[in-house]
């Protein structure tokens, strides 16, 4: 099928989606940004994009923007609580704005992106894990910008945010659980030392202090790292 002049070719789209796949490796928003630079790039009549993430507690982030414009309806939504990049997100669902200004779904959210001159929208799910849902958000400002062979292209870099932000959390996740264990095995240590206790009964008494007081283990650990002692207060001198 001929590629219309204002539809990208398929093979000069996966040329580019290659080349941001070979990027140093950095932390997400860096990545992501990448993406979303070649996104309004590839995607026909893309004046803006941006990636935007819902966290467990419900609360809307901004990963990345190419300008002000995502940003401003972001934060929009944030405050509202609804609006097609959260919808998109929340449901896993493509939502397609063809006319911003005769869309009648979200008329605060639709007033204010008029005034952006934003005339239609397409909002593609991200599924970076079961507990966090985002959207790659594409801005046109014309109605009606986003045509068929945009969506297929738009999906692709939206899965593509999606590895990229999963593979980044994930090593968050680890370095973090890496760095947790570290802290209770000083903490472990310190107990040990002080009291002549083995390394079962000083994780022992960790575990119980943590239960008891309604405090995160790695909290009580650092307290213990911090102070040398598992009260609240740290020791005083020569005691």
């Amino acid at each position: 099928m001929p590629v219309g002049p204002d539809e990208p070719a398929p093979w000069s789209t996966a040329e580019q989606l290659v080349r941001t796949l070979r990027v140093p490796k950095g932390d997400a928003p860096d990545l992501v940004s990448r993406i979303v630079g070649e996104a309004v790039r590839i995607v026909p009549a893309a004046e803006h994009a941006g990636v935007i993430v819902t966290e467990p507690e419900g609360k809307l982030r901004t990963v990345f923007a190419s300008g002000p414009v995502p940003q401003q309806l972001d934060e929009l939504q944030t405050a509202m609580g609804t609006g097609p990049c959260l919808t998109a997100a929340r449901k896993q669902i493509v939502v397609r704005m063809h006319d911003v200004a005769a869309d009648t779904r979200w008329p605060d959210f639709c007033r204010a992106a008029k005034s952006c001159d934003v005339g239609s929208m397409l909002c593609v799910p991200l599924f970076v894990d079961d507990r966090m849902l985002g959207t790659l958000s594409f801005y046109g400002e014309q109605p009606d910008a986003f045509r068929e062979r945009a969506e297929p292209v738009a999906r692709m870099l939206a899965t593509l945010a999606a590895v990229a932000l999963a593979d980044s959390f994930q090593r968050t996740r680890i370095e973090r659980a890496l760095g947790n264990r570290d802290m209770i095995g000083q903490a472990k240590g310190i107990l040990m030392c002080r009291l002549g206790v083995r390394a079962d009964a000083a994780f022992e008494m960790l575990r119980a202090h943590s239960q008891r007081t309604n405090t995160k283990l790695v909290t009580v650990a650092e307290r213990v790292v911090e102070t040398g002692s598992l009260d609240e207060a740290p020791p005083t001198a020569g005691g």
